[in-house]
């Protein structure tokens, strides 16, 4: 298990919308409740406290189960595009007194590093010749290598997203979501195998496929069912 060092660890995410009020604020806003609401019914098992949105074109919300952090966080990214969405992830002790049905109230080390690691991303876009990332892992264990690796896996995978044109991310997303072959992909989007084979290989969808499921198996060693 990679994460050997927590007793009971939770996974706190707390994220934002940084476009949000430089368009149409309520229609983000209403999307997003709208995606958080089904992330809730679909991931019951797998959230500590539900994900709401809060201040700030923020939200956040709490996983207790790490294989399917992932999945949570790439369906939030998908379905508010083209609205940018960073994320940052803090994977530590949550206070048990505080955690209740609702994700606000909940505190904690694993809280206070979510909160760092969105800064961290902030911070990030200001700088010139930095990186490019949307979602950042900080744990308690900041000097730990091994996150050090996760981090910079999720900041290639954030690079290959901006790559693509807005065919390439709905192929790709119905490759990942709906688990199926390029027939079934085409069938589905009523389009040719042909056009969904070129999409994927000019959008690297196989070695972004690859370097997802090495952090699904590496984040699966987090937490347990509720």
């Amino acid at each position: 298990m990679l994460f050997f060092f927590f007793s009971e660890p939770h996974i706190a995410v707390v994220g934002e919308i940084p476009d949000m009020g430089k368009t149409d604020g309520a229609e983000y806003t209403e999307r997003l409740e709208s995606i958080l609401r089904d992330i809730n019914n679909q991931y019951e098992d797998d959230i500590t406290a539900k994900f709401v949105s809060t201040a700030n074109n923020e939200f956040q919300g709490f996983v207790c189960r790490g294989e399917q952090l992932m999945p949570i966080l790439l369906e939030i990214k998908n379905k508010m595009h083209p609205a940018r969405v960073r994320m940052g992830i803090g994977i530590g002790e949550i206070e048990e007194e505080s955690i209740s049905d609702i994700s606000v109230s909940a505190r904690g080390a694993g809280y206070e590093k979510a909160r760092e690691a969105l800064d961290y991303l902030r911070n990030l876009d200001k700088k010139k010749q930095s990186a490019t990332a949307d979602i950042w892992v900080r744990t308690v264990e900041e000097q730990d290598d091994r996150i050090h690796l996760i981090n910079t896996v999720l900041s290639l995978l954030t690079t290959v997203e901006y790559s693509w044109s807005d065919r390439q991310r709905e192929i790709i997303y119905y490759m990942m979501r709906y688990k199926e072959k390029q027939a079934g992909v085409a069938k589905r989007l009523g389009i040719t195998q042909s056009t969904v084979q070129k999409s994927l290989s000019a959008g690297e969808y196989y070695t972004y496929e690859e370097a997802l499921r090495t952090l699904e198996h590496i984040f699966a060693g987090i937490g347990q069912k509720k």
